[in-house]
């Protein structure tokens, strides 16, 4: 059943905020659908009508499309601005003299796991995109 935003602040008993936040979250994510108040007339005209046409959220639940949207929102910007990264985590491991075995040994070890996720994001990619209709 599809929620308002008041519906979800008072159920869950968090500020408007916190909600809104989660929201955002959500929506970037593609976790949850947006939609029109299910009673909203097409041209509202009266106050009252466009008052009736709020968003309301519901889940959204093919686990395909969620972690589509993980992978596509969080996880390959990381994979591919995560190179420069490493290279200043190298930079400094190299700096710290006493520790920088252990500091290098790790940083080789998160560029060999960004490698891979290279590699296998795009596979994933389209074996997680929405089924083409033909």
């Amino acid at each position: 059943m599809p929620l308002s935003f008041s519906d979800i602040v008072e159920g869950l008993d968090i500020s408007k905020g916190s909600a809104s936040q989660g929201l955002q979250l959500l929506r970037s994510l593609g976790a949850i659908n947006v939609a029109a108040h299910p009673s909203t007339i097409s041209n509202p005209e009266s106050e009252i009508q466009r008052s009736l046409a709020r968003d309301y959220f519901e889940p959204e639940l093919s686990l395909r499309k969620l972690v589509g949207g993980v992978l596509r929102e969080r996880i390959t910007p990381l994979a591919t601005t995560g190179a420069e990264r490493l290279n200043r985590l190298r930079e400094l491991a190299e700096q710290d003299g006493e520790g920088s075995d252990f500091y290098l040994d790790r940083a080789k070890q998160l560029n060999t796991w960004r490698r891979r996720l290279k590699t296998v994001l795009p596979i994933l990619t389209v074996l997680l995109s929405p089924k083409s209709r033909k």
